[in-house]
């Protein structure tokens, strides 16, 4: 899964991909604004370390997301808007975009369009967002008329123009996709064109470091987190003791670029599956709704194809019973389960099977 990050220039977007990607482990070259930075992050979770340690596994794979990072979009200047329109490809080939905005004061960093206003900045995006959709919109339009005059399936065009027409009409009233696409049919008819204000969105507001702990209503109908770019970045650099150490002075639970990770992996719909034993720790990340086939396969194909029946314990089940199996069990919570037994996110899992 893709998460992008788009926001205005100078709103610290880059120092934050920068500190998200020392996270994960990767180090990335950010000394080009004007060039796409990539990184493949780990999903911080807290009980993938329990169940390492618990089960003394060798190894441990967390669940990964990857983030891309592209230039500032400067929809102050036509030319600087005409040039930055190729990056709308990348844009829509992400999962889930996140729009970062500015609301730090630096007299060393410039203002965006000379003033701080996250809110303006967020909402002028999610416009650009529903600008493009509608250019899209209109040209699939003008496509499907002429189609109706070919003697092909005038049926099947007719229903994509019609739900085309609802669209470009929910789009000029600025409505986003999403909220006009309602039944599975629609959203199959639709998930190829890649619709920008059809992905799911997330709002960073990049403040001072005295505001970082301050709550944040949902801004341009999208789902908000404030933090300090320029402290996370900082304490990147850190090490673990230190890190803890510095998040005491600042009085943050925990870093806010792990809850944006998160939130991300939740806002994607994602939950987590484990497999633990002596030798792996592993999560496996899930789209909500899976049935155990599918989580099946999803490890191995030879698993799914001779699937016999998964052994499920739930996360928190094992960590009440400290760890100890056979408590669970004697507690009733270890479970068999069929092909179509739905994961739920903390489920631990042994799948057996026959080939």
């Amino acid at each position: 899964m893709q998460v992008t990050l788009i926001g205005p220039p100078y709103s610290g977007k880059t120092t934050l991909f920068q500190a998200i990607a020392e996270a994960g482990g990767s180090k990335v070259d950010v000394s080009r604004a004007d060039q796409r930075h990539l990184a493949v992050v780990k999903v911080p979770d807290e009980r993938v370390r329990w169940l390492t340690e618990r089960y003394k596994s060798a190894k441990t794979v967390p669940a990964e997301l990857t983030f891309l990072d592209l230039p500032g979009l400067d929809l102050s200047d036509q030319t600087a808007r005409a040039h930055w329109r190729s990056n709308w490809t990348a844009v829509r080939d992400s999962d889930l975009i996140v729009m970062v905005v500015r609301s730090f004061t630096s007299p060393s960093v410039p203002a965006y369009r000379s003033r701080l206003d996250a809110i303006s900045d967020a909402e002028e995006l999610l416009a650009e967002m529903l600008l493009t959709d509608m250019e899209q919109v209109a040209n699939r339009i003008v496509r499907l008329e002429a189609q109706l005059k070919k003697p092909a399936d005038r049926q099947e065009t007719q229903r994509e123009l019609d739900l085309m027409k609802r669209l470009g009409e929910a789009l000029e009233n600025e409505k986003p996709i999403r909220d006009v696409v309602k039944s599975q049919a629609e959203e199959k008819a639709v998930k190829s064109f890649a619709f920008l204000s059809l992905k799911p969105h997330v709002v960073v507001l990049n403040c001072d470091e005295n505001e970082a702990d301050l709550p944040t209503d949902p801004i341009a109908g999208a789902t908000a987190l404030r933090l300090s770019a320029k402290i996370e970045e900082e304490m990147a650099q850190l090490s673990e003791a230190d890190r803890a150490e510095f998040l005491g002075e600042l009085n943050l639970a925990a870093l806010a670029r792990d809850r944006l990770i998160q939130a991300c992996y939740r806002k994607l719909n994602l939950i987590s599956m484990f497999t633990v034993d002596y030798r792996e720790c592993r999560a496996w990340p899930l789209p909500a709704g899976t049935d155990s086939l599918t989580a099946a396969d999803q490890i191995h194909s030879d698993i799914a194809r001779g699937f016999i029946r998964g052994e499920i314990m739930a996360y928190e089940d094992v960590f009440a019973a400290g760890g100890d199996e056979k408590a669970v069990k004697a507690a009733g919570k270890f479970r068999l389960e069929g092909k179509q037994y739905v994961i739920k996110d903390g489920d631990i899992v042994h799948f057996r099977f026959n080939i």
